[in-house]
Formats: structure tokens, sequence, C-alpha cells
């Protein structure tokens, strides 16, 4: 693997630490996150305080499960266990995140994730074998 995928396995160590600072290294100081349900966050202090949050408040952990990587940009598969901050259930979502680089940061992440809807609320692949590949399960 290459510098930016090497770059991105940082970040996702640090997500986990709830270390804002060591998060915000990891981007442009203009950088932007854009969410599927949610509006997105401007700034690398706006998006590694959320992710802080997300450690603090519900214990959020990140893993990295696949990556790809191109010339300018990653493309990643992730999961996310947490406490659902209502019932305080652990649960699970997954996604997908294109992250574009400038100047070896971080520069934009587009974040493709599920949150659980009645008919799927493990965040789970229907049909597929997320254990069996390897990846976190609950």
């Amino acid at each position: 693997m290459g510098a930016l995928a090497n770059h991105v396995r940082s970040y996702y160590e640090s997500l986990n630490t709830g270390d804002a600072e060591a998060v915000a290294a990891h981007f442009c100081p203009d950088a932007v996150h854009y969410y599927t349900r949610r509006p997105p966050q401007f700034g690398a202090r706006a998006i590694a305080e959320n992710a802080a949050l997300g450690v603090t408040a519900l214990r959020a952990r990140w893993r990295l499960e696949h990556l790809v990587e191109g010339t300018d940009e990653v493309v990643i598969e992730w999961s996310m266990v947490f406490d659902h901050p209502r019932t305080g259930v652990r649960c699970l979502d997954r996604g997908a995140e294109f992250l574009v680089f400038r100047d070896g940061l971080i520069a934009e992440v587009r974040a493709y994730y599920h949150g659980g809807v009645p008919q799927n609320l493990s965040g789970d692949l229907v049909g597929f074998d997320h254990a069996g590949r390897g990846h976190t399960t609950l």
C-alpha cells in the first residue's frame, strides 16, 4: 500500500482514540465531510470534534474493513459499533467512503452508510457473510 492508504489507516486508528487533535491532523483545514443522513461538516476541527464526540458519548469504535487506493483518492468500507443515543443498545453501522486528497491530506469525504431501517436494523449487507470475511459483527 502507498502513502494515501497509510494515511487513511492512521486516520482510522486516530478515530478510536477520541483525540480530536489527532483526527484533525489528517485533514486539510478546509476539508468537507459529506453524509447521506445529515448535513456536511466543514473544516478539519468540526470533523474531528464530531469523531471525538462519537467516542465519548456513544462509545463508538470504527474499523477499516477494506481499502482501495487510487492516485489522489482512497475508497474504503468501514464498520462502526456504537451505543444508540436514545436506547443505549449496542448497534452496528456499515458504510463506504470516498476520500479525496490534496497535498497529502484528506480534503473531502463522501460517506455512504446504512443507519438501520426497520427491515434491516443490523447494518449488514443482506446475504453477505460478514463474519466469514473477517468483518466486524455484533
